[in-house]
């Protein structure tokens, strides 16, 4: 396998990735396509680290030069892997987060698996602030005396709708999921609301603090938190599927709006131009 990829979460520390690769350059784009697990602890795989601008590096450029991939890394059918990744992006969107190990989990093997996941989630500990931290947006209105503005209060209520809404649309995906159903459209509504409500926790973040929300250090709100916040809810509209991806989903899936007109859908993938 040889090929380039870039924004891969977790690579550098990741075992074994899933890799995408086209095997079969005479079907057409959507088809042809293999999904395998790639070892990734082998001398064809470089994995560089991305430093992005909350200074975290989460995430990374994969380069894949000859590397080597077992006959029996194969998932599902050859040539059937763009279905593997859209059941796969479906599951990501609705992915919620690990459940807390429970109160008996004292023993040996359950200390090593905390340790283990706890180191891998080192790198993604900003996670939190790209969602925007709704939760401290109320108690730093109030710290900082501006829980009485008109416009504050405003963009708090507009802020509290939204998450809201989007904890009722979380327990619709839940109580799908709980009956067997697969993922449907219902977690790219949830992806374009998560993506909202960041970017509206963050306005509210700037309306409270002000030019201060800029600073970090000694002395910045909340010891540089709210910079943080503002440099990272960007990339929640990215990860997994950009909001235009999304809303393209939501267009066709749930309101059965036409297609955008495709030349090359059906073209051999040899045939279709570049760029």
């Amino acid at each position: 396998m040889t090929g380039q990829k870039v924004w891969s979460t977790g690579a550098a520390t990741a075992d074994f990735g899933l890799l995408l690769a086209r095997t079969n350059w005479d079907a057409a784009k959507h088809r042809g396509i293999t999904a395998f697990v790639l070892p990734m602890r082998q001398p064809g795989v470089q994995v560089r680290p991305l430093r992005q601008m909350n200074g975290h590096s989460s995430f990374n450029e994969v380069f894949v030069d000859a590397a080597a991939v077992p006959a029996g890394h194969v998932i599902g059918e050859p040539g059937a892997g763009w279905t593997v990744a859209r059941a796969t992006l479906a599951h990501e969107r609705r992915l919620a987060s690990f459940p807390p190990p429970p109160a008996t989990a004292t023993g040996l093997a359950w200390q090593q698996a905390i340790a283990e996941r706890t180191a891998a989630a080192e790198p993604h500990k900003w996670y939190p602030q790209r969602a925007g931290r709704p939760d401290l947006v109320i108690p730093q209105a109030r710290s900082a005396g501006r829980s009485a503005d008109p416009i504050v209060r405003q963009e708090i209520a507009r802020l509290i709708e939204l998450s809201w809404s989007a904890r009722w649309m979380a327990d619709r995906v839940a109580a799908a999921k709980a009956a067997g159903q697969p993922p449907g459209p219902e977690g790219s509504l949830g992806k374009l609301a998560s993506s909202r409500i960041a970017q509206q926790a963050a306005r509210v973040h700037t309306l409270i603090a002000g030019t201060s929300a800029m600073l970090t250090g000694p002395g910045s709100p909340l010891g540089g938190i709210i910079a943080e916040i503002l440099v990272s809810v960007p990339g929640i509209s990215i990860a997994g599927g950009t909001d235009e991806i999304q809303r393209t989903i939501i267009a066709e899936r749930v309101l059965g709006l036409p297609r955008e007109p495709d030349a090359s859908k059906d073209l051999p993938f040899r045939q279709v131009r570049a760029g």
